[in-house]
């Protein structure tokens, strides 16, 4: 019973980090959008809000309920699936801090222009590039990992 109670936190774990984590990404592509700094400055708050308190704990009991599983099943993380999806993992987990660190920095810079009245400067779309591009490695290593778990095959297996 315990290996199925870890299962459905891994499952839920994996829904709050593609569900949060993608509204903030979506969210805060769309305030950009505006190129409004007080609506920029509100989401990036909610942005950094949500990521650093839900998406980032569901990334945290996403690999202790895996680690967790594996210990229970004596599986060996050796094994292709397991393995790619391990190293995908720790990579998109890499990504994640400069990401909350650029939100960080747009959030306030949104926040300064807004108080001056000022437009959005060129700045802030420098620290937005990166963080688009992160974003885009990161979610396609997430997509990736689920396809590893869902086919129990390694990432050579696909090129066969």
């Amino acid at each position: 019973m315990t290996y199925l109670y870890l299962k459905y936190l891994h499952v839920i774990a994996a829904v709050f980090l593609f569900g949060f984590g993608m509204g903030s990404y979506l969210y805060l592509i769309a305030a950009r959008n505006t190129r409004d700094p007080q609506v920029i400055a509100q989401v990036a708050r909610m942005v950094v809000r949500y990521d650093t308190w839900i998406t980032t704990p569901a990334g945290v009991l996403q690999l202790g309920t895996g680690l967790g599983m594996l210990h229970l099943t004596g599986m060996s993380p050796a094994s292709p699936w397991l393995r790619d999806a391990l190293i995908l993992f720790v990579a998109v987990g890499l990504l994640w801090l400069p990401v909350l660190i650029l939100q960080k920095r747009m959030q306030r810079l949104a926040e300064q222009t807004a108080r001056q009245n000022q437009p959005l400067p060129a700045s802030w779309d420098a620290l937005f590039r990166p963080w688009f591009w992160l974003g885009v490695a990161g979610f396609s290593g997430m997509f990736v990992i689920v396809l590893l778990m869902v086919t129990k095959r390694g990432l050579f297996g696909f090129i066969q």
